[in-house]
Protein backbone atom coordinates (compact mmCIF):
# COMPACT_ATOMS: atom_id res chain seq x y z
CA UNK A 1 0.00 0.00 0.00
CA UNK A 2 3.11 2.28 1.19
CA UNK A 3 4.54 1.48 -2.37
CA UNK A 4 1.82 2.48 -4.47
CA UNK A 5 1.39 5.39 -2.50
CA UNK A 6 4.68 6.49 -3.08
CA UNK A 7 4.28 5.89 -7.00
CA UNK A 8 0.70 8.07 -7.06
CA UNK A 9 2.79 10.70 -5.53
CA UNK A 10 5.49 10.78 -8.06
CA UNK A 11 3.01 10.63 -11.21
CA UNK A 12 1.58 13.92 -9.72
CA UNK A 13 4.39 15.81 -9.32
CA UNK A 14 5.32 14.99 -13.43
CA UNK A 15 3.44 18.17 -14.56
CA UNK A 16 5.74 20.56 -16.48
CA UNK A 17 6.21 23.74 -14.51
CA UNK A 18 6.44 26.85 -16.99
CA UNK A 19 7.95 30.33 -17.07
CA UNK A 20 6.99 32.83 -19.62
CA UNK A 21 7.66 36.92 -19.39
CA UNK A 22 9.23 39.33 -21.90
CA UNK A 23 12.02 41.95 -21.55
CA UNK A 24 9.76 44.56 -19.61
CA UNK A 25 8.78 43.59 -16.22
CA UNK A 26 5.46 45.27 -17.20
CA UNK A 27 4.96 44.33 -20.60
CA UNK A 28 4.14 47.37 -21.65
CA UNK A 29 5.56 48.83 -25.23
CA UNK A 30 4.92 51.67 -27.74
CA UNK A 31 4.85 51.29 -31.25
CA UNK A 32 8.57 50.64 -32.72
CA UNK A 33 9.65 49.46 -29.94
CA UNK A 34 11.77 45.78 -29.81
CA UNK A 35 9.92 42.65 -27.84
CA UNK A 36 11.80 39.80 -26.58
CA UNK A 37 10.11 36.68 -25.65
CA UNK A 38 11.53 34.26 -22.91
CA UNK A 39 10.61 30.46 -21.24
CA UNK A 40 11.75 28.40 -19.50
CA UNK A 41 10.32 24.73 -18.20
CA UNK A 42 11.64 22.59 -15.46
CA UNK A 43 11.58 19.37 -17.23
CA UNK A 44 12.16 18.76 -20.46
CA UNK A 45 8.79 18.56 -22.38
CA UNK A 46 7.46 19.57 -25.99
CA UNK A 47 6.37 23.77 -25.84
CA UNK A 48 4.82 25.91 -28.51
CA UNK A 49 4.98 29.82 -28.02
CA UNK A 50 1.70 31.36 -29.76
CA UNK A 51 0.67 34.97 -30.18
CA UNK A 52 -2.70 36.13 -30.27
CA UNK A 53 -3.41 39.75 -31.73
CA UNK A 54 -5.81 42.06 -31.08
CA UNK A 55 -8.06 41.18 -33.73
CA UNK A 56 -8.05 37.32 -32.49
CA UNK A 57 -5.17 35.89 -35.32
CA UNK A 58 -3.10 33.30 -33.82
CA UNK A 59 0.84 33.19 -34.86
CA UNK A 60 3.03 30.15 -33.71
CA UNK A 61 6.44 31.66 -32.59
CA UNK A 62 8.01 28.75 -31.25
CA UNK A 63 8.97 26.28 -32.69
CA UNK A 64 9.73 26.84 -36.56
CA UNK A 65 8.38 24.97 -38.81
CA UNK A 66 10.18 21.38 -39.00
CA UNK A 67 11.14 21.56 -35.52
CA UNK A 68 9.46 19.10 -33.06
CA UNK A 69 9.73 22.08 -30.13
CA UNK A 70 11.44 19.41 -27.12
CA UNK A 71 13.04 22.12 -24.85
CA UNK A 72 15.15 21.34 -22.10
CA UNK A 73 14.32 21.12 -18.60
CA UNK A 74 15.76 24.36 -16.73
CA UNK A 75 17.12 26.18 -19.94
CA UNK A 76 15.83 29.80 -20.59
CA UNK A 77 15.08 30.18 -24.42
CA UNK A 78 14.78 33.43 -26.17
CA UNK A 79 11.97 34.84 -28.70
CA UNK A 80 13.62 35.65 -31.53
CA UNK A 81 16.46 33.80 -30.73
CA UNK A 82 19.88 35.75 -30.27
CA UNK A 83 21.33 33.69 -33.42
CA UNK A 84 18.23 35.16 -35.90
CA UNK A 85 18.36 37.49 -38.33
CA UNK A 86 14.93 39.28 -37.66
CA UNK A 87 13.37 41.20 -34.64
CA UNK A 88 9.94 41.59 -33.06
CA UNK A 89 9.20 45.10 -33.70
CA UNK A 90 5.73 46.61 -32.06
CA UNK A 91 3.37 48.23 -34.40
CA UNK A 92 -0.27 49.72 -33.42
CA UNK A 93 -2.82 50.20 -32.76
CA UNK A 94 -3.15 50.36 -28.99
CA UNK A 95 -4.55 47.36 -27.31
CA UNK A 96 -3.64 44.08 -26.28
CA UNK A 97 -2.00 41.01 -27.41
CA UNK A 98 -1.50 37.83 -25.74
CA UNK A 99 1.40 35.09 -25.49
CA UNK A 100 0.61 32.01 -24.87
CA UNK A 101 2.96 29.04 -23.82
CA UNK A 102 1.51 25.81 -24.58
CA UNK A 103 3.58 22.39 -22.89
CA UNK A 104 3.14 18.54 -22.91
CA UNK A 105 5.29 15.82 -21.93
CA UNK A 106 3.76 13.78 -24.76
CA UNK A 107 3.28 15.86 -28.01
CA UNK A 108 3.92 19.40 -29.26
CA UNK A 109 0.64 20.94 -28.66
CA UNK A 110 -1.55 23.22 -30.41
CA UNK A 111 -3.15 26.01 -29.48
CA UNK A 112 -6.53 24.95 -28.32
CA UNK A 113 -5.59 21.09 -26.89
CA UNK A 114 -6.76 20.72 -23.19
CA UNK A 115 -6.23 17.49 -21.10
CA UNK A 116 -3.68 16.43 -17.88
CA UNK A 117 -1.14 16.53 -19.93
CA UNK A 118 -1.24 19.93 -21.05
CA UNK A 119 0.53 23.12 -19.27
CA UNK A 120 -0.60 27.00 -20.32
CA UNK A 121 0.93 30.05 -19.27
CA UNK A 122 -0.24 33.46 -21.02
CA UNK A 123 1.21 36.76 -20.40
CA UNK A 124 -0.39 39.75 -22.05
CA UNK A 125 1.53 42.58 -23.91
CA UNK A 126 0.02 45.97 -23.71
CA UNK A 127 0.88 48.17 -26.29
CA UNK A 128 -0.09 52.13 -26.12
CA UNK A 129 0.61 55.01 -28.03
CA UNK A 130 3.71 57.04 -26.84
CA UNK A 131 3.28 60.95 -25.90
CA UNK A 132 4.60 62.62 -28.92
CA UNK A 133 8.16 64.91 -28.87
CA UNK A 134 8.81 68.08 -29.99
CA UNK A 135 11.63 68.95 -31.86
CA UNK A 136 12.45 72.79 -32.20
CA UNK A 137 15.36 74.10 -34.72
CA UNK A 138 17.04 77.00 -34.86
CA UNK A 139 19.72 78.60 -37.11
CA UNK A 140 22.15 81.17 -38.16
CA UNK A 141 21.56 82.42 -40.93
CA UNK A 142 17.62 82.47 -40.43
CA UNK A 143 15.40 80.95 -43.07
CA UNK A 144 17.03 77.53 -43.98
CA UNK A 145 15.29 74.46 -45.30
CA UNK A 146 14.85 71.45 -42.57
CA UNK A 147 14.69 68.02 -43.69
CA UNK A 148 14.09 65.42 -41.67
CA UNK A 149 14.85 61.68 -41.95
CA UNK A 150 13.39 58.69 -39.42
CA UNK A 151 16.03 56.44 -38.94
CA UNK A 152 13.60 53.51 -39.04
CA UNK A 153 11.77 53.58 -42.06
CA UNK A 154 14.77 55.64 -43.74
CA UNK A 155 11.59 57.96 -44.92
CA UNK A 156 12.81 61.35 -45.83
CA UNK A 157 10.16 64.69 -45.57
CA UNK A 158 11.23 68.68 -46.18
CA UNK A 159 9.36 70.20 -43.12
CA UNK A 160 9.25 73.45 -43.56
CA UNK A 161 12.15 76.60 -42.94
CA UNK A 162 13.99 77.48 -39.57
CA UNK A 163 13.44 78.20 -37.09
CA UNK A 164 10.28 75.88 -36.64
CA UNK A 165 8.96 73.75 -33.92
CA UNK A 166 7.79 70.11 -35.08
CA UNK A 167 6.06 67.19 -33.66
CA UNK A 168 7.50 64.11 -34.01
CA UNK A 169 6.68 60.84 -32.46
CA UNK A 170 9.35 59.17 -30.28
CA UNK A 171 12.52 57.37 -31.85
CA UNK A 172 15.76 58.05 -33.93
CA UNK A 173 16.14 60.83 -36.58
CA UNK A 174 18.34 62.53 -38.95
CA UNK A 175 18.31 66.23 -39.41
CA UNK A 176 19.59 68.24 -42.70
CA UNK A 177 19.44 72.27 -42.36
CA UNK A 178 20.40 73.60 -45.77
CA UNK A 179 20.79 76.93 -47.53
CA UNK A 180 22.04 77.87 -50.87
CA UNK A 181 25.29 79.41 -50.66
CA UNK A 182 26.32 77.91 -47.28
CA UNK A 183 26.90 74.18 -46.17
CA UNK A 184 24.82 71.64 -44.77
CA UNK A 185 24.77 70.81 -41.73
CA UNK A 186 23.06 67.55 -40.54
CA UNK A 187 22.27 66.19 -36.86
CA UNK A 188 21.06 62.76 -34.63
CA UNK A 189 18.92 63.20 -32.93
CA UNK A 190 16.95 60.86 -30.66
CA UNK A 191 13.47 61.76 -28.99
CA UNK A 192 11.61 60.33 -26.14
CA UNK A 193 8.12 60.09 -25.29
CA UNK A 194 7.31 64.18 -24.48
CA UNK A 195 10.71 65.31 -24.57
CA UNK A 196 11.37 69.09 -25.96
CA UNK A 197 14.35 69.34 -27.77
CA UNK A 198 15.86 72.84 -29.04
CA UNK A 199 18.42 72.33 -31.58
CA UNK A 200 20.80 75.12 -32.77
CA UNK A 201 22.77 74.80 -36.04
CA UNK A 202 25.35 77.57 -37.84
CA UNK A 203 25.85 77.41 -40.97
Amino acid sequence: MVFIMLLSLVSANTAVNVSLWTDHDDAIYHPGELLTIYFTADQGCFLAVYNVDQGGGVTRLFPLQGDDGWVRGGQTYQLPPEYADYDYRVSGPEGVETIIAVASRERLPALQDKGPDIVTEVIDVQIKESEPAELIIVSSPRNCRIYITEEVSGEREYVGDTPRAIVLKPGGYIVDVKKAGFRSVRRSVDLGPGEKRKVFVRL
